[in-house]
C-alpha cells in the first residue's frame, strides 16, 4: 500500500508531500477550486519546496490564458475515443475506418503513450513514438498506413479537446507524409532581419550584370514588404497591383491598406484587407521611381500594372533563389528548425506580433489563416510570450517565496 511519509506545509491549501512508492517530493495545490498534483521532480526537501513554487505559478498563469491545466492518461482518454467509434450510428462518417482505427490505437498508440497524460505529447514523444512504431512493425510503414495511424491518434485528440483535458492549440501536429512531426516553422530574430537588411546594400553594388542588380534591388522591397505584412511570399505579393493600395497618411498613425485579392485562402474567403506600415508605401514608391515606366509616352489614366516588377516591367521567378544565396553569404540559411526560406519572413512577422502580445485572432486575420493554426504551429513561443508573468516581479508574493526557499537550497 502507498504510505504518506512526509507532508509539508508552504501556503495554506498548498503542500509536498512524499510517498512511500518514490524519493521524488510532489506538490499539491488548488486552481479553480479543484485539487492539482504535480511533481517538483525534485529529492532534497528545499529544491522541491521551490520547484512546487515554480510548477503553481506556471499552472495558475496557464489557467488564466484558458490552458487546460487537469488531463486524462493517454490510455483512458482513448479508450473513451474507441467507446465512442463502436457506438456510432450506423453511417456515420468515417465509420468504414474505425475498425482499422480501433485496431491501430490497440496495438501501437495505447502500449506506447499509456499513462503519458494526453496534453504532454508533443513532437519529441512522436518523434521517439515514430521510430518505436518502426521496430515493432519491423519496417517502414506506407504513407497510406501512417495517414490512417495519423486519423486514429487524432480521434483520441478530439476526444481530449470535446471533454475539456485538452486544448485546442495542445493539439501536435502531425505530418501527413512520413508520421514523424512536423518540423516547426522557422523564422528570423529581430537582429537577424537587421543583419539581412543591412547586407543588401552591398550584395546589390556586387552583382556581375544589370540584370542581376535589378533583381536583387527588386528583391530588396520584396523583403521588407514580406516581414513587415505577414503576406505569403509566392501569389500573394507577386499579385498585387497598384489599385489595391490605398494611403491612410492622415490618419492619426499613417498606415497602407493593402487588398490581397489572389493567394491560397482568397478562393474559399474573398478578398482580404492587410495593415501596413507607412514605410511599406515608400518602398513601394522607390520601386515605382526606379522603373522606367513612361518612357516612351504618356501613361493611361487606367494603367494597373503590378507592383512587384523589374524596371522594363517584366517579372523574375528568381527572387527565392537570389534570397537563398544572400542567406548563405550571411550563414543564415539554417536556424535552429532547419532551412529558411522566403516563407519564413510570414513566420517572422507572426512570431514577432505574438511577442508584442498581439491576439491570433487579430494576426489571423492579417495573414489569412486561423487562430487555431496559429496557436498550433506557435504554441512554443508561450512562455515567451507571458515571461513577466512566470517569471513574476520583485515584488510579487510567489517570487519572495522563491527567493525565501532558495536560500535553503
Amino acid at each position: 500500500m502507498n504510505e504518506l511519509i512526509e507532508k509539508v506545509e508552504i501556503d495554506d491549501g498548498f503542500y509536498i508531500y512524499l510517498q512511500s512508492n518514490s524519493k521524488v517530493w510532489l506538490s499539491r495545490f488548488k486552481i479553480d477550486g479543484k485539487w492539482i498534483s504535480r511533481t517538483t521532480k525534485q529529492r532534497d526537501k528545499a529544491k522541491a519546496i521551490t520547484s512546487a513554487i515554480k510548477v503553481r505559478a506556471v499552472c495558475d498563469t496557464l489557467h488564466a490564458h484558458g490552458v487546460t491545466i487537469q488531463t486524462k492518461a493517454f490510455r483512458d482518454v482513448a479508450e473513451l475515443a474507441i467507446k465512442r467509434m463502436e457506438e456510432a450510428m450506423p453511417g456515420s462518417k468515417g465509420q468504414g475506418s474505425f475498425a482499422d482505427y480501433v485496431r491501430f490505437l490497440r496495438k501501437y498508440h495505447i502500449p506506447y503513450f499509456d499513462r503519458t497524460r494526453v496534453n504532454g505529447i508533443d513532437r519529441e514523444k512522436l518523434s521517439a513514438f515514430d521510430d518505436w512504431r518502426i521496430q515493432k512493425a519491423g519496417r517502414q510503414l506506407t504513407k497510406s498506413t501512417v495517414n490512417s495511424h495519423n486519423a486514429a491518434l487524432m480521434r483520441v485528440f478530439d476526444e481530449a479537446v470535446l471533454r475539456k483535458w485538452m486544448q485546442p492549440m495542445q493539439v501536435p501536429d502531425l505530418s501527413v507524409a512520413s508520421g514523424s512531426p512536423g518540423t516547426r516553422r522557422d523564422y528570423f530574430t529581430a537582429d537577424e532581419v537587421r543583419t539581412i537588411s543591412d547586407a543588401f546594400p552591398a550584395w546589390i553594388d556586387d552583382s556581375v550584370t544589370q540584370r542581376s542588380k535589378d533583381i536583387r534591388q527588386l528583391l530588396y522591397y520584396y523583403f521588407h514588404v514580406a516581414v513587415y505584412t505577414g503576406m505569403r511570399p509566392g501569389t500573394e505579393i507577386d499579385s498585387l497591383r497598384w489599385s489595391d493600395l490605398v494611403i491612410r497618411s492622415s490618419d492619426e498613425i499613417p498606415h497602407i491598406l493593402i487588398t490581397v485579392r489572389k493567394g491560397k485562402t482568397t478562393m474559399y474567403t474573398g478578398p482580404r484587407v492587410v495593415m501596413a506600415y507607412d514605410n511599406t508605401m515608400e518602398m513601394i514608391l522607390d520601386m515605382h521611381e526606379n522603373s522606367r515606366d513612361g518612357d516612351e509616352g504618356e501613361v493611361p489614366d487606367d494603367w494597373d500594372p503590378l507592383i512587384f516588377r523589374l524596371p522594363d516591367g517584366s517579372t523574375t521567378d528568381q527572387l527565392g533563389r537570389n534570397f537563398t544565396a544572400l542567406l548563405k553569404r550571411l550563414k543564415l540559411e539554417k536556424g535552429p528548425s532547419g532551412k529558411r526560406t522566403m516563407y519564413s519572413l510570414r513566420h517572422t512577422y507572426i512570431t514577432m506580433q505574438l511577442l508584442e502580445r498581439v491576439s491570433p485572432d487579430v494576426i489571423a486575420h492579417q495573414c489569412g489563416t486561423s487562430a487555431d493554426m496559429i496557436r498550433l504551429h506557435y504554441n512554443h513561443l508561450t512562455a515567451q510570450v507571458f515571461k513577466k508573468e512566470l517569471i513574476g516581479t520583485p515584488d510579487s508574493p510567489l517570487t519572495k517565496l522563491v527567493r525565501q526557499y532558495s536560500n535553503l537550497a
